[in-house]
């Protein structure tokens, strides 16, 4: 008995290590991502040194050049997601990723470089394919400190391209980042499909396999796929009118409300200006430190604190954690405005910018993006994650181009006011109405949405129809379920002989 027992362990636990490398491999492509936010922070300073004639508008498009197609990649990432998959997919963002950082290397003109920006941004967009896996792989125990890996590997990338734009010309930085651009697809190759996609399609045995692979253990695994499973035929053979329904349910339209407007306080907050514009932001607002330096610093911070959120993301509630990172950042910025005002040391100001940083990782930064792989239901999940990430991204764009113009009109010191206001009105919107996703499976996580409570599956319904349908497909879950208990359903024709042979063996 003993020894069953300890056998048991080791399967499981061997699962649980498969399980955090597949999410690896997906949270791999955010280290791409993170080095095409933070090259222009490097770029910039390089080239108007080698092209003193750049105007600050030319200088302004080759920061927001490589965000402006983050929305398209995101659209299009999020419709081709349900039709190719999650692992293809990922495996395909090698192209523009590649493509773009090869123009960028060898641009001999303004016009190609910004090309090879607009290109390498598609790569942004498309890379939020890896929060629907992740969250789609993983058990509710572990889905958030998995998920919030992503944010973390950005902040690597950024953190490394920043150091090695301190030492080396910026075509050398992009010509390293074109050869990293072929870890993510040679990593997505020893993994499995997302089970949870194989089993939408109907492909069971495909699906079965994939699970048994991240968990191994056979009853974990046909558990799961029958919670998979249940009412898949609800939205097979629809209508075109019913199809567009699915986009005005409750538990659609309200998910996607409440993450545009957290991205809106998100991105008045100031994040992602001081990521793209590093170098310049710490000239502007004056500090003592070498702008390199400091950029390397932010670099290195949002790396350390980006662990720390990975680690905070599994003890505390996901409002509570981003209602603090809020009210933190926002104070934070709040005092560097007042050193800034009442002329301070210009030390402290450098501080209050990094506590800004700091306070940002751990739940206002990640959050948003990992909850858009969570709130939305199986059946439109890929375009609805899709969708809200392409809105994200054009408001980060906004933000991006219009930066310069801001600190023109209020000047540096009243954009460091209007940073630090927005952020803490943005704690009090995540406080009062996000969502709790922590520790709930994706089904749960949809109830929370449903217009009227009742025993209903969110992770599929669809109209009133639908919802007559459901009962008798319930009643067939169950029997399935009493079938998967006596082995009737997945031994004999689903799973392979190692999964049964390992039971026995046990």
């Amino acid at each position: 008995m003993q020894r069953t027992k300890s056998l048991l362990d080791i399967y499981e636990s061997i699962g649980f290590n498969l399980t955090v490398l597949a999410a690896l491999a997906a949270q791999s492509i955010n280290i791409s991502v993170g080095f095409c936010q933070g090259f222009s922070a490097v770029l910039l300073p390089q080239y108007t040194h080698e092209h003193p004639n750049i105007t600050y508008e030319q200088s302004s498009w080759i920061a927001s050049l490589g965000v402006i197609s983050n929305p398209v990649g995101a659209l299009l990432g999020g419709m081709m997601v349900d039709a190719l998959g999650r692992r293809l997919l990922l495996q395909s963002i090698v192209l523009p990723n590649l493509l773009g950082w090869l123009v960028i290397a060898f641009s001999d003109t303004y016009l190609f470089l910004c090309v090879g920006r607009f290109v390498t941004g598609f790569t942004i967009g498309m890379s939020t394919v890896s929060y629907i896996y992740v969250a789609e792989i993983t058990t509710p125990e572990k889905r958030g400190v998995l998920s919030a890996l992503g944010p973390g590997l950005v902040s690597t990338g950024i953190f490394v391209v920043y150091s090695l734009g301190a030492f080396i010309h910026w075509r050398k930085v992009a010509a390293i980042c074109a050869g990293f651009s072929l870890l993510t697809p040679f990593l997505m190759y020893f993994v499995p499909e997302s089970p949870l996609w194989l089993a939408s399609k109907g492909q069971m045995k495909e699906a079965y396999n994939a699970l048994f692979w991240l968990r191994q253990n056979n009853s974990t695994a046909q558990q799961e796929l029958m919670e998979f499973t249940k009412d898949r035929k609800t939205s097979e053979n629809m209508t075109l009118k019913q199809k567009l329904g699915l986009f005005k349910r409750r538990n659609v339209l309200k998910p996607f409300a409440l993450l545009i407007v957290f991205f809106v306080f998100q991105e008045m907050s100031g994040i992602y200006v001081i990521l793209y514009y590093a170098v310049d932001f710490f000239k502007s607002v004056g500090t003592s430190v070498n702008e390199f330096t400091a950029s390397i610093i932010v670099g290195g911070v949002r790396v350390f604190m980006g662990a720390v959120g990975a680690c905070l993301i599994n003890s505390f509630r996901r409002k509570t954690l981003a209602a603090a990172s809020g009210l933190l950042l926002g104070v934070a910025m709040l005092g560097a405005a007042v050193c800034d005002s009442l002329d301070g040391p210009p030390l402290l100001k450098l501080a209050c910018v990094l506590l800004h940083v700091s306070f940002s990782m751990v739940g206002f930064l990640q959050l948003p993006w990992i909850m858009s792989g969570e709130l939305y239901p199986q059946d439109i999940r890929g375009i609805m994650s899709g969708a809200t990430s392409c809105c994200a991204y054009m408001l980060i764009f906004f933000n991006i181009k219009t930066y310069p113009q801001l600190e023109y009109y209020l000047t540096s010191n009243g954009t460091l006011y209007l940073f630090g206001v927005c952020a803490l009105f943005g704690a009090a919107y995540c406080l009062l109405c996000l969502p709790e996703t922590k520790g709930k499976t994706l089904s749960e996580i949809m109830r929370q949405f449903e217009a009227e409570k009742k025993e209903v599956d969110p992770e599929i319904g669809c109209d009133k129809q639908g919802k007559e349908v459901r009962s008798g497909q319930r009643r067939h879950s169950a029997e399935a379920a009493v079938s998967l208990e006596k082995g009737d359903v997945f031994t004999p024709r689903w799973t392979q002989k190692e999964p049964a042979e390992s039971e026995h063996r046990e």
